[in-house]
């Protein structure tokens, strides 16, 4: 029997694998981090020296996509993580599942890993550092890590001055000067994943009902551009098309989905289906009841009647234009620039 949706509360990790299953993005993006990553280590940039690499994640989740992102990078003396996320079941410093998966990672030689840690915690409120720092290391991660990965958290923040914040404490508080941030987002674009989640996604005044923060940020690649801007650090920009695939559905399902007091029944007769009514929500993460409860033209029947048609016109796929981000201090070496700028044109190769 499938996990169930809750009805009253949005319950993120209880939607998310759902996603997980059924997009390329994860395939994607460790594709494309290998392929940049391995370019500056080529150049002899970012990952050298004879010290394990100080890596954070932030918005780390179970730290699964980490392990992919670093997986196949070649760096010999291998890497010490920091990981922090907003939800507990992921970060939890002691409990955490991303304790586990690191952990088993390690045993079974799919990452070499001098150390790591986690901890939850909110991203946004200007202190990365401690959320960023195990319980040994004092203030030696201050201007430490050489890797910060940011992805997919933007959404979460509730407007561009958290946003600029964010970024701001990245640079100013975690990246040594030969350090990188990478940041993977979905920008907006018409009948595409963004779009539908910028006009229907959970509002800031109806948290209460989530267990994310706000996903109402309309373009979050256009916003950290923004802030870098504003910096004043060097930044760079990569673009790629993910999917994110649905099964035929019927206009029964369609039905189906606009009344939460049937999701139970549904779950039992059509788990297949069930599944795509979860990654249904994970674009909008509200709880059905309440989506259901808005009657204006942010409630649930209008977007299911609107993302239907995307969907099927794309062919039982939702597309999504996703943004690779990267930006570093402001004073970081012209060799780095000039390294990351190759780099860059190395991932555009492999996309063309």
């Amino acid at each position: 029997m499938p996990t169930r949706i809750a009805l009253d509360h949005y319950v993120y990790e209880d939607i998310y694998p759902a996603y997980k299953a059924a997009t390329d993005e994860k395939e994607l993006t460790a594709k494309i981090n290998r392929a940049f990553l391995n370019a500056l280590a080529k150049s002899r940039l970012v990952l050298t020296g004879d010290d394990p690499l100080a890596v954070a994640d932030i918005g780390c989740g179970p730290c699964d996509t980490l392990i992919r992102y670093l997986a196949e990078v070649t760096f010999a003396p291998g890497f010490e993580v920091r990981a922090t996320d907003f939800l507990p079941a992921y970060a939890d410093s002691e409990n955490g599942e991303a304790l586990r998966l690191l952990s088993e990672a390690k045993a079974a030689g799919a990452l070499k890993l001098s150390g790591f840690s986690t901890r939850a915690g909110d991203a946004f409120a200007g202190s990365l550092l401690p959320l960023l720092s195990g319980p040994d290391d004092g203030g030696r991660m201050r201007g430490a890590f050489r890797i910060v990965f940011a992805s997919h958290v933007i959404y979460h923040a509730q407007d561009s001055a958290a946003v600029q914040r964010f970024i701001a404490d990245v640079a100013d508080n975690l990246l040594a000067q030969d350090g990188v941030c990478v940041m993977y987002h979905v920008g907006y674009a018409k009948g595409t994943f963004q779009e539908f989640r910028a006009r229907f996604g959970s509002r800031a005044e109806s948290n209460r009902e989530s267990n994310t923060g706000a996903v109402t940020i309309d373009d979050p690649p256009a916003r950290i551009a923004a802030a870098c801007e504003s910096l004043r650090l060097p930044f760079w920009d990569a673009k790629f098309i993910s999917d994110l695939w649905f099964g035929k559905l019927s206009d029964e399902h369609w039905e189906h989905f606009k009344v939460p007091d049937r999701y139970d029944s549904l779950a039992r007769s059509d788990p297949a289906a069930y599944e795509d009514l979860k990654r249904l929500y994970f674009v909008v993460q509200r709880a059905p009841k309440e989506f259901a409860a808005d009657h204006s033209a942010t409630g649930l029947p209008r977007f299911l009647d609107e993302i239907r048609s995307a969907i099927e016109f794309h062919g039982n796929n939702l597309p999504a234009t996703e943004r690779m981000q990267i930006f570093c201090r402001d004073d970081a070496p012209a060799r780095l620039r000039e390294g990351i700028e190759r780099a860059i044109g190395t991932v555009t190769q492999l996309q063309s």
